[in-house]
């Protein structure tokens, strides 16, 4: 399997194999610890290694074999899709490539919002917030928009009251810890700037999904994840450096080029 193969597919996609499970309820953003498990991975060249260098020298400095053992676990299923070879992800080239730390964040926030119960309440439930101008967002808004849906998913209608609430809780906790929301009770949506180096890193993940026409591009709902309309993602692409993307608009034609074949060669041009 090659580099490119390994990016995760849209919401859209995965939900059919993954289902709508609130994962998130049962765990962290595990931030520091994905970079962390990340770059051992690809140092190590083995997920054994990996997984002795955090069980047995416990480089996540958590207390219990159970707690590093959930921890590996969650990673492992975020963002490692083989554990019998080693296999680099663009995602892990972001990590391991010397960026800057908002530039990691925010493509690992991208890619943390692939797993369907985070694709689907962000874009659902609060990009529309978002865009109608709401002010404040609770974990009981979240919790009436999980009850709204629960009969079209199987695995929301299993979950107990207690499980749900718990995963609108974490749920923001997590866009939180990403940044785009803020505030301790109520969350806020915070002012956010996307770097041009991940706007870039997602033309490149949506082409390695069949994804190239400047228009499908541009309005793609993965844009919202970072709650960016079309105007705003024409105007991010169009201004972004030429070194990565080129767009231009005449008329009603649109044309996207990207400048490398693959992810991995944007990266190593960061």
């Amino acid at each position: 399997m090659s580099n490119e193969q390994t990016t995760r597919e849209g919401a859209e996609n995965t939900e059919s194999t993954n289902g709508l499970d609130p994962k998130i309820a049962h765990h962290s953003t595990y931030i520091d610890e994905t970079k962390r498990i990340l770059d051992t991975y690809v140092e190590s060249g083995s997920y054994s290694e990996l997984k002795r260098q955090v069980l047995e020298e416990n480089i996540l400095n958590k207390n219990t074999d159970e707690y590093r053992t959930n921890v590996l676990r969650e990673i492992t299923r975020r963002h490692i899709p083989d554990t019998d070879e080693c296999t680099v992800t663009p995602l892990m080239r972001v990590v391991t490539g010397n960026l800057g730390t908002d530039v990691v964040e925010w493509c690992l926030y991208y890619e943390f919002a692939q797993d369907p119960f985070i694709y689907r309440v962000t874009v659902d439930f609060l990009y529309p917030e978002f865009e109608r101008g709401t002010l404040n967002i609770s974990s009981a808004d979240i919790v009436k928009f999980l009850q709204d849906i629960k009969d079209e998913h199987e695995e929301l209608r299993a979950r107990s009251e207690t499980t749900i609430k718990r995963a609108a809780s974490m749920y923001l906790t997590a866009l939180r810890n990403f940044g785009l929301l803020e505030g301790r009770q109520n969350k806020e949506f915070a002012v956010t700037y996307v770097p041009d180096e991940t706007i870039a890193y997602v033309v490149y993940q949506l082409a390695n999904q069949g994804v190239t026409a400047a228009s499908e591009v541009i309005g793609h709902t993965n844009w919202k994840l970072f709650l960016m309309d079309e105007s705003t993602v024409r105007r991010r692409i169009r201004n972004i450096d030429s070194r990565y993307v080129t767009y231009e608009k005449r008329g009603s034609t649109e044309r996207l080029v990207r400048k490398y074949d693959t992810t991995e060669e944007l990266i190593h041009a960061f």
